[in-house]
């Protein structure tokens, strides 16, 4: 979609895929149970790229592989060190204003380190998830999409999670996993491939609860939608937090420039609409930033972000 043809009033939420655009019918999903109308935008890790050019990036007998579809619906495993590089490559300037919304729909062990706050990483997502399951004692079932995901992880809680194989293509593959995980208090679909039929289908085997990938996905966006709708100021944004104490501690014009900061203004837009000079903003901004405990704006907006997303799913 070109940018003349945006619709300008509508959240934009930017999706980066592991595999080949469009994946309309995953994003559709996702975005279905969101509490406002969006526009999506998506961008492939393996667009543009030939068959035979795919094929070369499959991961090695000890290297850890990521599933993901093509368009002809072939599905593929690609090197998971290949894809964080190029993940990373596209998500080069994105996610730093809620305006630019932007989700990296993988799951996977891979780790991006440090992205722009308003950059959302379905693996990260997952492990919250996780991690607040297993805190409650239950165990979880997994069900992964490569043979080579199944090695035990030293996350939290490790021991009480039982991971098999399942590959979207296959319903037959699928009933065996829920079988396998019918012991399981719950089961967690760990792809963005499985749709919601493939979860009635693991439920209606298995007898358990089954959580798919989309939405936790879902879940979580609609979290920081609302979040990002209902608070408009740095007050109410961080009202109940440890970080409200340090708001309170701002000058009245250190609390607009926080306020327009948090809402994506350059230092110059911040100037315009409070009538100083960038100049000014800066000394401002400065001032601001040491008493909220940060060195840059970006470590402020992830600081928000994570009061935001800390709230369980």
């Amino acid at each position: 979609m070109r940018d003349e043809d945006r619709d300008s009033s509508l959240q934009r939420i930017t999706f980066i895929t592991a595999g080949q655009s469009p994946r309309q019918e995953m994003i559709e999903e996702i975005i279905a149970d969101l509490p406002e109308p969006v526009e999506a935008m998506e961008f492939g890790a393996l667009d543009g790229m030939a068959f035979a050019e795919i094929m070369e990036l499959e991961p090695r007998p000890d290297e850890t592989g990521i599933a993901t579809s093509l368009t002809d619906g072939t599905i593929v495993a690609i090197s998971e060190s290949w894809l964080r590089h190029r993940v990373l490559e596209l998500c080069e300037g994105r996610g730093k204003s809620i305006g630019d919304l932007t989700v990296i729909a993988s799951t996977g062990v891979f780790d991006l380190g440090t992205t722009n706050p308003f950059v959302v990483h379905a693996q990260n997502v997952l492990d919250k998830f996780m991690e607040s399951i297993l805190i409650a004692g239950q165990k979880v079932g997994q069900i992964r999409p490569l043979k080579g995901q199944l090695a035990p992880g030293k996350e939290f809680g490790a021991n009480r999670i039982k991971s098999v194989y399942g590959p979207a293509f296959s319903d037959n593959a699928l009933v065996d996993a829920a079988r396998k995980l019918s012991d399981c208090d719950i089961i967690v679909l760990n792809s963005v491939g499985y749709d919601a039929r493939m979860r009635g289908l693991i439920m209606a085997e298995s007898g358990r609860p089954v959580v798919q990938m989309r939405r936790i996905i879902s879940g979580n966006l609609a979290k920081i939608l609302k979040q990002s709708r209902k608070h408009t100021t740095g007050a109410e944004l961080l009202e109940g937090s440890a970080l409200s104490l340090r708001l309170e501690k701002l000058t009245k014009r250190e609390d607009q420039v926080f306020d327009l900061l948090i809402k994506g203004l350059a230092n110059k837009e911040i100037a315009a609409e409070l009538g100083i000079s960038p100049r000014t903003v800066e000394i401002h901004r400065a001032r601001m930033l040491a008493k909220m405990g940060v060195s840059t704006g970006g470590e402020l907006m992830r600081l928000i972000v994570r009061n935001i997303s800390n709230a369980r799913l």
